[in-house]
């Protein structure tokens, strides 16, 4: 009894509708395609967390300019 008033709630909840959705294309701000610029590194550091920090840094800056690339290309 209770699957059959579950049942016929249900299609209550997805009953036919007036509402049409319409999708409106808008470009992405420039401020968001401009590429990544690095920190500067702290003064205090050892030559080995110079070189750990340089490529992190070059990594992050690198995977950034992918993806600000790709919206570019989407852009377009």
């Amino acid at each position: 009894m209770i699957v059959l008033i579950s049942l016929c709630l249900f299609q209550f909840l997805t009953a036919c509708t007036t509402e049409r959705k319409v999708y409106v294309n808008q470009p992405i701000p420039a401020n968001l395609l401009s590429d990544c610029l690095p920190n500067i590194p702290p003064k205090t550091m050892t030559f080995g967390d110079s070189v750990r920090y340089n490529e992190h840094l070059l990594n992050v800056i690198e995977i950034c300019n992918q993806d600000k690339k790709a919206i570019r290309l989407i852009n377009q």
